[in-house]
């Protein structure tokens, strides 16, 4: 039977890279003028603008006199464009973040005449276990992808890819990268390319992508298509070319009965393409602001705009997705990686700083426009407390509050008394500034407490405490130098240097739990790669100033010191370490169910290096369990390829580095360690050899390199990654200065992936609040201007709804239609055929179950306000959208 090889016209167009997206725009306005005019003439068929939005947004915005021939052209079918806003990195971008990703990309697409419904992702550093289920929920159920997928998990090219819940998806695997085809311009050997191509096929139909990064279209593709085909006749050879699609691709596949195999899994394999399996702690400072800004957004500001609507307060959600413009243009493959030049890392930060002050001021607009709606009391001050997740908390949680005098107590509505602690008092001044301070008037002085205190919150609502004010100042918990703290649960003693851990409930006593490893780092952006002469440092705790804060609810334990570190690669190859590095190291217990919480933060001087936070565990196993979008993959902590990976040609070391969306686990069948992070991407088992079983898990805190790209890596031989034929320095990249990360731990006698995801949820979602004061107009940026009330007076407490299950976990709250859209997902390898309820506490609509794009499926029924979800297949994602009367 004849091959076809179907020529793809296409450019791979990176958003922004070793230049920034303001630079490329100039290209690609005179780019879209060349495609056009081909498309026009005839010169090309088709052509697909890389599966992105993002750039055709920009360059509409640049060319607006240029969208009725745009949008012409793509109703024709002959510019295919979508269905992402961004071509997202898949294995460090929550999974709500894609999504919204896609949500963003369809619509926008389908505006402008149509969009292609296909999972392309040409160039992203591997590929999801989740994805499957992902682009079934936007009704996508087929997918190009380049890197990940090694022949050792299957040999062929084209395949079905599932998910856990039985989503399923047509793969097309383009293992010779999307700029094969540049050899059909550039080359005259027909038979060569041919073979190349076909190599690994079930199938006589084979793609041959005619493209490359920012490439021009090519004109002359009809006559070479045609020098080819004449080639390969003349050699009696049965291939032939055909200028095509992948839609006209997937379609011939479909009419053939394939032996294609069903594949599951992350694809996370080096073997064909380098895939960069420690990209994940570049540029860290990025990924602690990315983790924060989706929690934010997903479950923080938009729950509360929810929220504000049974108030009367409009749902912004142009705002939303405007926000969420900006926030995904961060999630492009490299954007997210971070593997950048330092000018167009700038633009990134710039990005999530704007994500973070507009957001950020939502939040505060928000919760200060409902509170100032609320009635004063008669008796003390109001402080209202929200909770954004559907379900109630009752957690310590730090509250400031700005009091005249130095003293003052706390307590319901009702008059009972709430206790708290007092973690530090400062006195202010809020008259008039003088240049003098001696000038300031006696009376314009107000105290700033911060406190901790465990007050019960209703779901998905706010209440209300009161404060009353009175003379006698509060004596705050003293700072001590007492080396242990503990709670119900754990004790943690520092003695000698070491840190040790007692858990109670469990019965198990860890020494030397905590440790800090720094090691060289002779790689790029890219990539960690140890140095020839490396020196890796178990740093200590032996000089480590130690002070400890016992309150009620309240007791944290902080070490300060510094280390000694190589100041570059030259000094460690010499064993010379003269550079300091102070350090604060604070682990804190609280008097409730959350776990141990852990913040370090490192004045970082010294460069070409990467410092791991070690967790020392009695655990012995040969698994890791790290969560993805949505679930958690099961990794070796040795791959069996490492044997023998250079020898087999191997583009990268298939080494143990994995990432993480949240957190890492090790289990055994007595004990589950996780570790949960804010922003921290990237972790691994340390072994003491190949097929021994470990127990010590660590966490990349930041690394610290000089280049973009460099060849010949230790663990990437070969040309640089990045751009091979010029050494670009990014000092920034150095992460000179305080670099900082958060963790908490949590010890169970299993692991729970439901639990451990709502946990998560609780120690990292914030806890708004807000006190009726006019002492302190600078609370927030935007507390000094004044604020209507609304026209009704908001009551004192109230739940929109209360979601109540042990296996169920909440990703997202949006709202549509005047609807609520609730989407929820089962962890779990397990199905769960009781899945808990949702109890709505307003009236309420038809219900219904949704795609991901908020596209009603099926009905869903009601009793009394309260929604049953019902069974969850494993690892299963579902929308339930409930209409707010």
């Amino acid at each position: 039977m004849t091959k076809q090889l179907h020529v793809i016209s296409h450019t791979h167009w990176d958003f922004e890279w070793y230049f920034s997206a303001h630079e490329s725009l100039i290209q690609l306005i005179y780019h879209m003028d060349e495609v056009m005019d081909a498309l026009e003439s005839g010169d090309v068929e088709s052509y697909y603008l890389d599966g992105q939005l993002s750039i055709v947004e920009d360059y509409l915005n640049a060319c607006p006199q240029q969208k009725a021939r745009f949008t012409e052209l793509v109703s024709s079918g002959k510019l295919k464009i979508g269905p992402w806003y961004t071509q997202t990195d898949q294995l460090i971008i929550a999974g709500e973040s894609i999504i919204r990703n896609l949500q963003l990309g369809i619509s926008l697409g389908r505006g402008l005449g149509g969009v292609e419904m296909l999972g392309y992702v040409p160039d992203a550093f591997g590929q999801s276990m989740d994805m499957p289920k992902i682009y079934n929920g936007v009704g996508i159920d087929k997918t190009v992808f380049w890197r990940g997928l090694s022949t050792d998990v299957y040999p062929h090219r084209e395949g079905q890819w599932q998910s856990e819940d039985g989503s399923l998806v047509t793969f097309y695997n383009i293992r010779d990268g999307y700029y094969v085809g540049g050899q059909l311009i550039y080359c005259d050997d027909a038979e060569a390319m041919a073979a190349q191509v076909a190599k690994g096929c079930l199938s006589d139909d084979i793609a041959l992508p005619l493209g490359g990064d920012q490439r021009f279209v090519d004109f002359n593709v009809k006559s070479r298509i045609a020098l080819f085909n004449q080639q390969l006749a003349e050699k009696q050879m049965d291939t032939r070319l055909i200028e095509s699609s992948y839609d006209a691709l997937f379609a011939k596949l479909s009419e053939q009965n394939l032996p294609m195999d069903c594949l599951s899994g992350e694809m996370i394999d080096g073997q064909a393409s380098k895939i960069h399996r420690s990209i994940y702690s570049s540029r860290a400072d990025h990924k602690r602001w990315n983790d924060m800004l989706e929690r934010r957004l997903t479950l923080e500001l938009e729950p509360l705009m929810v929220l504000a609507t049974r108030f009367g307060i409009g749902y912004q959600k142009t705002l939303l997705d405007n926000l969420w413009r900006t926030m995904t243009r961060n999630h492009a493959h490299d954007s997210a990686g971070a593997c950048n030049t330092d000018k167009t890392n700038k633009i990134i930060l710039e990005r999530f700083e704007q994500v973070d002050q507009m957001s950020g001021s939502a939040c505060d607009y928000l919760v200060r426009k409902l509170a100032e709606s609320q009635p004063a009391l008669q008796n003390g001050s109001r402080i209202t407390l929200f909770n954004t997740l559907p379900f109630s908390r009752s957690q310590v949680q730090t509250v400031t509050l700005s009091t005249k005098s130095g003293g003052f107590s706390l307590s319901t509505l009702e008059g009972e008394n709430v206790p708290f602690d007092v973690l530090s008092q400062t006195r202010h001044y809020n008259g008039s500034i003088q240049r003098d301070p001696k000038d300031n008037a006696p009376d314009g002085y107000y105290f700033q407490t911060t406190i901790a205190l465990r007050y019960a919150l209703p779901a998905l609502g706010f209440t209300s405490l009161v404060l009353n004010e009175k003379g006698s100042a509060l004596e705050s918990v003293s700072e001590n130098h007492s080396n242990s703290i503990e709670n119900e649960r754990y004790r943690i003693v520092f003695t000698q240097g070491e840190l040790h851990l007692t858990d109670k409930k469990l019965g198990q006593q860890w020494t030397q739990f905590l440790s800090v490893r720094d090691g060289g780092d002779d790689g790029d952006t890219y990539d960690y790669s140890p140095p020839a002469q490396d020196w890796v440092l178990d740093l200590s705790f032996s000089r480590a100033d130690c002070t400890s804060q016992c309150g009620e609810l309240q007791q944290s334990l902080t070490l300060k010191g510094h280390w000694l570190l190589p100041e570059n690669l030259e000094a460690r190859a010499q064993r010379f370490a003269d550079t300091q590095c102070s350090y604060s190291l604070t682990l804190t217990l609280t008097a409730d169910e959350q776990p141990l919480q852990v913040e370090l933060s490192v004045d970082n001087q010294a460069d070409d290096h990467r410092l791991q936070l070690v967790v020392n565990s009695p655990i012995q196993t040969r698994e890791s369990i790290a969560d993805t979008p949505f679930g958690f993959a099961r990794r070796p902590v040795y791959q069996s390829q490492m044997a023998d990976w250079r020898e087999r040609g191997w583009k990268e070391e298939p080494s143990g580095i994995y990432p993480m969306i949240s957190y890492a686990n090790l289990s055994d069948d007595n004990l589950s360690l996780t570790v949960m992070t804010q922003g921290v991407k990237e972790y691994e088992v340390l072994l003491d050899s190949p097929q021994s079983p470990s127990g010590k898990l660590a966490l990349t805190l930041f690394r610290s390199v000089g280049w973009l790209g460099k060849p010949d890596l230790l663990r990437r031989p070969g040309i640089a990654s990045g751009q091979q034929y010029k050494y670009i320095p990014t000092p920034d990249s150095q992460m000179l200065g305080q670099q900082k990360a958060k963790f908490a731990f949590s010890l169970d006698s299993e692991f729970d992936p439901a639990r451990i995801a709502t946990q998560h949820q609780c120690w990292s979602v914030n806890l708004p609040y807000y006190q009726a004061q006019t002492l302190n107009q600078f609370t927030n940026t935007l507390k000094y201007f004044v604020m209507h009330p609304l026209k009704q007076p908001v009551c004192d407490t109230f739940s929109l709804l209360a979601l109540s299950t042990d296996s169920l976990v909440c990703g997202a709250m949006q709202f549509e239609d005047n609807a609520l859209c609730l989407r929820l997902f089962n962890p779990s390898e397990r199905s769960v055929e009781q899945s808990g309820e949702i109890a709505v506490h307003v009236p309420t609509g038809t219900a219904s179950e949704t795609n991901m794009l908020l596209e009603t499926l099926a009905p869903v029924a009601m009793e009394y306000g309260d929604l049953t979800p019902g069974a969850f297949r494993a690892k299963q994602v579902r929308t339930f959208k409930i209409p707010l009367e």
